[in-house]
């Protein structure tokens, strides 16, 4: 039956009519037809606002690992080496002893529902319920201390764009560990367990876990470099076998579909022959045209710090003879897949991407050139950008340990932010490598060279953040926390900060930490 819509009002007929009425509308309803709504507005639903709180004083060193987007962070407390839960008044909800320190790190963490879900370098990976810190699931990588992979040397990251995962999201383990001690133990008789796949809502595995021959070598600190979809990974490794590469072992690249585990590897073996900078490592990022990804390659000497940020890039592309198995070792098929690679000069980034709060991909690194220092970056395309960049760039854009770096919305542009030349802020367009806009006064900056942090050596660049909500930038620069328009460049409010302090920050909440205590700010709704 169509759906009849009747209004009534009953204020305006008689009493003996209203019975009638609500019986005919009865009637309606039985069979099948639906009265309109009252014709009087319903009372309006109260609505909230999110608007910054005052800061807060923690009484320790806290690093933010992740929130949950309303108004629960976990932190890192290193003094006294747990992971608090505490919500936007920095109220403890529940602690954990976590093993964090200056050599090993901190842990990883990310948000999925009501549970977060953390890393922490022992073997294990656990979700906890974000209110009481309950367990909700445990998964134990395989192996022991005898496996030549050993579960301590895995290392997390999301399948997403953010730590706060979605449907769809995964949440992957990939060994990073560099040399196998002698006489170790493969995990299985087919190799070692290399990349593990999990549902975060379960912790069960989403796909069988994907292993190395017996006789591979993974090249150490290479997580799975995901394309800007998130639906192909990328993982570099030699597999051990005999070649004519000149360390007698065979470099191989392996394509991951994120969904299936579905994968396909292919020898590098021969292009790696005409490298001519004595490279004695290399690695494969995708970009956003699914037949161009960035191979780049260098060598690091010991005794040169800066020779890590010198490196040479190509354009690589692989034949669409690579076909996918379901196999679960990774190794060279019998196809007629090949590759082929062309050096060049023009702009690349080769770094780990970044997604801003609506997904928008930017990348950023440094380049150091014999003459400039240069940021080079793009929005995850084959082709990047350079813009000129301070020193200081080089210690803390794109390496790892560096301070926190998040890009930001800004209309339809996504912005990278990073220090400036004769600014201390400065924010790029992450398509062009424009300047979108500069902020603050020319800060003191240490030397690159300088070994030690001493009063001379100047205060340092503490980090960067966003409060997606608020339209904010945070930076932590010259002992000042500032918070800029994330559009214009405005400056908002200015904080004293430590001299030398470090700024983390999520969706909803921003801190930074001195060496005792700590100060927060959190997005509230009123």
């Amino acid at each position: 039956m169509a759906r009849l819509q009747v209004t009534y009002d009953l204020s305006m007929t008689s009493p003996t009519r209203r019975p009638v009425l609500a019986l005919v509308a009865v009637a309606l309803l039985l069979a099948g037809c639906t009265p309109g709504r009252p014709s009087a507005d319903p009372a309006p639903t109260p609505t909230t606002t999110p608007e910054l709180a005052e800061p807060i004083e923690l009484d320790y060193p806290a690093a933010l690992v992740v929130d949950d987007g309303v108004g629960r962070a976990l932190v890192t407390d290193w003094t006294a080496q747990k992971l608090r839960a505490i919500d936007a008044q920095g109220t403890e909800l529940w602690s954990m002893d976590a093993v964090i320190d200056d050599e090993r790190g901190g842990a990883e963490a990310y948000s999925a529902g009501d549970s977060v879900i953390v890393h922490d370098y022992t073997g294990t990976t656990t979700a906890y319920a974000w209110a009481d810190g309950s367990e909700q699931w445990s998964y134990a990588i395989p192996g022991d201390a005898r496996s030549c992979h050993r579960p301590e040397s895995f290392g997390s990251q999301t399948t997403g764009v953010s730590p706060h995962l979605g449907e769809g999201d995964l949440l992957l383990l990939t060994y990073l560990g560099v040399a196998d001690e002698p006489g170790c133990t493969p995990t299985s008789e087919d190799g070692s367990v290399a990349v593990i796949a999990l549902d975060p809502t379960t912790g069960k595995e989403a796909w069988p876990a994907l292993s190395t021959g017996p006789k591979a070598r993974m090249f150490g600190g290479i997580e799975v470099n995901i394309s800007p979809d998130r639906t192909v990974g990328y993982l570099s490794f030699a597999d051990g076998q005999a070649s004519a590469s000149a360390d007698g072992e065979d470099s191989v690249l392996s394509r991951i579909d994120l969904s299936t585990g579905a994968n396909a590897t292919v020898s590098l073996d021969q292009l790696r022959k005409f490298d001519d900078s004595g490279a004695d490592s290399y690695d494969v990022y995708p970009t956003s045209d699914p037949e161009a990804l960035i191979y780049v390659y260098g060598a690091e000497d010991p005794d040169d710090p800066f020779s890590s940020m010198i490196t040479r890039a190509a354009d690589l592309t692989v034949s669409e003879g690579l076909e996918p198995t379901d196999g679960t070792v990774l190794q060279v098929g019998e196809g007629a897949a090949a590759a082929a690679k062309t050096d060049t000069t023009d702009p690349v980034c080769a770094a780990d991407l970044r997604f801003t709060a609506a997904g928008q991909p930017t990348c950023v690194e440094t380049e150091l050139f014999a003459s400039a220092i240069k940021y080079q970056g793009s929005e995850g395309g084959p082709q990047g950008w350079f813009a000129d960049a301070p020193e200081t760039a080089l210690d803390v854009v794109g390496l790892p340990g560096a301070p926190q770096s998040v890009p930001v919305d800004a209309g339809e542009r996504a912005l990278v932010v990073v220090p400036g030349l004769d600014t201390s802020v400065l924010a790029l367009d992450a398509a062009t490598g424009e300047t979108a806009w500069t902020a603050g006064a020319a800060a003191p900056r240490a030397p690159v060279s300088a070994t030690a942090e001493t009063v001379d050596s100047g205060p340092t660049w503490g980090g960067q953040g966003v409060l997606p909500e608020l339209g904010l930038v945070v930076v932590t620069d010259a002992q000042t926390t500032s918070f800029y328009d994330a559009a214009t460049g405005r400056t908002m409010s200015e904080h004293p900060a430590p001299e030398f302090a470090t700024l983390t920050s999520g969706s909803r909440f921003a801190l930074v930490s001195g060496d005792r205590s700590t100060t927060m700010w959190a997005v509230v709704d009123r």
